[in-house]
């Protein structure tokens, strides 16, 4: 077994935790480990290597779930087949990154324009406050209500 590695020393190589590597393991991404006689995970270096695929994957911004369908393409090693895949998995990010640039685009007109709702403070009399700031009605000023936009608060839950 001088061609292994235990957990920790395979983690350290990988810019990992032992932690994801027995996490990755239990999601099938990377195959059951080879056990010493003392019962010890040991990697090998396609194991290594294979994390580092992972990693690379999740640097584009693809999930686990799509890791897995990538590696299990990429397990019948042909590359012909894993470049097709990931070329479908990037469109889709692509699309989806493009509706959230769109949808922060939107949100950000729409705080532009509260902004320009709120009076200066050096254009009020020193005086002068909403009579309804303590009770936070609707009719109060200093939140401006933002203009009608259309955004999908679910691409939020994404970022």
């Amino acid at each position: 077994m001088s061609d292994t590695f235990t957990i920790g020393e395979a983690a350290r190589r990988t810019g990992t935790t032992p932690k994801t590597l027995r996490h990755y393991e239990g999601l099938g991404l990377l195959p059951p480990a080879i056990r010493a006689p003392n019962g010890y995970r040991r990697y090998r270096p396609e194991d290594l290597n294979r994390v580092a695929f992972i990693r690379r994957a999740k640097a584009l911004g693809l999930t686990l779930e799509e890791i897995q369908e990538l590696v299990a393409v990429a397990a019948g090693g042909r590359c012909t087949f894993t470049r097709a895949e990931l070329r479908q998995v990037l469109a889709r990010k692509i699309a989806d990154c493009t509706q959230r640039i769109e949808a922060l685009v939107a949100f950000r007109t729409t705080l532009e324009a509260a902004a320009r709702q709120i009076t200066e403070p050096d254009e009020l009399p020193a005086d002068a406050c909403c009579p309804h700031c303590a009770a936070f009605a609707p009719s109060c000023t200093c939140l401006p209500v933002p203009e009608p936009r259309v955004l999908d608060l679910a691409l939020w839950d994404k970022v």
